[in-house]
């Protein structure tokens, strides 16, 4: 994926996320390897090389960037690998493969709102609503991908939001903490 197409699926997903989740299932591609390759890592990267001017200091700002980083591509398989045992029960491959597309792209406003975190108290609100319209994302996306007749019950989607607000609360709390450590 090239930068304008990232740039034009971050745009699309944010602001017109029911048409990307269309476009998405009519392309058909299930390659999830390319969708952690081709537009996580390069969201997430991005993200990071942002703070660089929001942060001043080159070399606390390298580390900070690497450190917060590693916490979210962590958090990232951490997601997939807890919703692959919450869909477990499910034993459907595509309801797997439809899973972590769709954290893939549904967290990109919680990496997004990262900018947002030096704000102090605010920072909370930012991180609040990002988690909200991350799960409105990712409602949307597992009504498109998964379809209804899927069979994936409502305690199971019940349980992994709520594995979905725990990691990402843990990893903003991580953040605040990493953010503590180098005083910023």
């Amino acid at each position: 994926m090239g930068v304008k197409e990232l740039f034009s699926a971050i745009f699309t997903l944010l602001f017109q996320y029911r048409k990307f989740w269309r476009d998405l299932k009519d392309a058909a591609s299930d390659d999830e390897l390319n969708v952690l390759r081709d537009y996580a890592v390069p969201v997430i990267a991005l993200v990071q090389l942002a703070k660089f001017p929001l942060i001043g200091l080159p070399r606390q700002a390298m580390i900070f960037a690497i450190a917060n980083f590693l916490i979210d591509v962590a958090a990232l398989y951490l997601l997939m690998g807890g919703a692959a045992y919450l869909l477990a029960r499910e034993r459907s491959e595509r309801i797997t493969a439809g899973m972590v597309t769709v954290f893939c792209y549904s967290m990109t406003p919680v990496w997004i709102s990262e900018l947002f975190y030096f704000t102090g108290i605010w920072s909370w609100l930012f991180a609040f609503l990002a988690l909200g319209y991350t799960l409105v994302i990712a409602k949307n996306g597992l009504a498109v991908m998964l379809d209804a007749d899927s069979g994936v019950t409502g305690s199971t989607l019940r349980n992994t939001a709520l594995f979905v607000v725990t990691v990402n609360t843990s990893v903003f709390l991580l953040i605040r903490a990493v953010m503590r450590l180098f005083n910023f």
